[in-house]
């Protein structure tokens, strides 16, 4: 490594929240008797707004059906999780260009939503919606597909008398945080998970305590 890289990756290291920098090394052992993450809870008031003029792109947006578990599968490798979800009562939207599926995302508006990879039992307040689990092909990422999922969700929402959209973001993935944060979503808690040996402990704190989060809310 030249001295320029090694000045550039200490300059990103200290960038590099301590948490993020726990996690990689954590990931990186071959056994994992610890781990530790962040939820980043954020909110959106109303139904969202998205004015036609930017839902471009060839991909149409429709409600998916039990019908269409072989092309999400196809999409991402989760039959049995999306049957759950269908027999649960929960709502996928799916994009579909080429008469293939290319994106979906997920909807709750049960009172709890039980998060899967870290066992977070999500309260959802009456009236609001829990919007989770998006997923778009590469190749359609970026061409609007995203937009059109929240316009399919505003007249969802406008349909059935929804007044807020809750979602959380993972801590580190920033380009997903700041999409929502210009949208037009808030910050509103974080949760810490910390899982040892099977168990799983989890410490909630408002979002306008993590440094992090407040400097690229403010950046928009």
């Amino acid at each position: 490594m030249t001295a320029r890289r090694a000045v550039a990756a200490i300059a990103s290291l200290r960038r590099t929240p301590p948490l993020l920098i726990l996690q990689k090394v954590l990931r990186r052992l071959p056994v994992r008797p610890f781990d530790v993450g962040k939820l980043c809870f954020l909110r959106f008031e109303g139904p969202p707004h998205v004015p036609s003029s930017m839902l471009r792109g060839r991909a149409t947006v429709r409600r998916a059906v039990p019908a269409d578990i072989d092309g999400l599968a196809r999409l991402q490798d989760k039959r049995t999780t999306f049957q759950a979800r269908f027999a649960e009562g929960d709502h996928c939207v799916v994009a579909v260009a080429g008469a293939r599926i290319v994106g979906y995302e997920w909807f709750c508006d049960r009172p709890v939503h039980h998060e899967s990879a870290w066992g977070y039992d999500i309260a959802i307040p009456a009236g609001t919606v829990y919007a989770y689990d998006a997923y778009i092909d590469p190749a359609y990422r970026n061409s609007g597909v995203w937009l059109r999922f929240k316009a399919y969700l505003s007249d969802w929402m406008r349909a059935t008398g929804k007044a807020a959209v809750l979602t959380f973001v993972e801590y580190g993935n920033l380009p997903s945080y700041r999409t929502h944060v210009r949208f037009g979503f808030t910050p509103s808690e974080t949760v810490v998970a910390v899982k040892i040996l099977g168990l799983t402990l989890f410490k909630r704190a408002p979002a306008d305590r993590d440094p992090v989060l407040v400097r690229l809310h403010s950046a928009g």
